[in-house]
């Protein structure tokens, strides 16, 4: 249907310019949905490879699965597992993004 060309529009454009490993949601609806457009926010900070976007990104989706389950991720795969993510977010050379659980947020590690 025409209509899905559309609604993947904002992020093909994006993902034709990112890396392989670029964050690449599905969209959500359509295009002018308030999800649609929640998720192409999401996407673009995903996408842009800036920690600080991709931490509060992430960070926000813990805060979701902690209001919304009985129990913490193990690990942000988890986001994947849940089908949050389709991946996670490329990190900067030498770090990894992981949950700190005394702080109960998101943050770059030394690997």
């Amino acid at each position: 249907m025409g209509g899905g060309e559309a609604a993947g529009a904002p992020g093909a454009a994006l993902a034709a310019g990112q890396p392989k490993s670029a964050f690449v949601p599905p969209v959500a609806g359509p295009a002018n949905s308030p999800a649609a457009v929640a998720q192409s926010e999401l996407e673009k900070k995903l996408a842009s490879g800036n920690p600080q976007l991709q931490l509060q990104v992430l960070d926000d989706l813990l805060q979701a699965w902690n209001m919304s389950q009985s129990a913490p991720p193990k690990d942000l795969e988890d986001f994947v597992k849940a089908k949050m993510l389709i991946r996670l977010p490329q990190p900067p050379p030498g770090k990894r993004f992981a949950i700190d659980q005394k702080l109960g947020r998101v943050v770059l590690v030394s690997q």
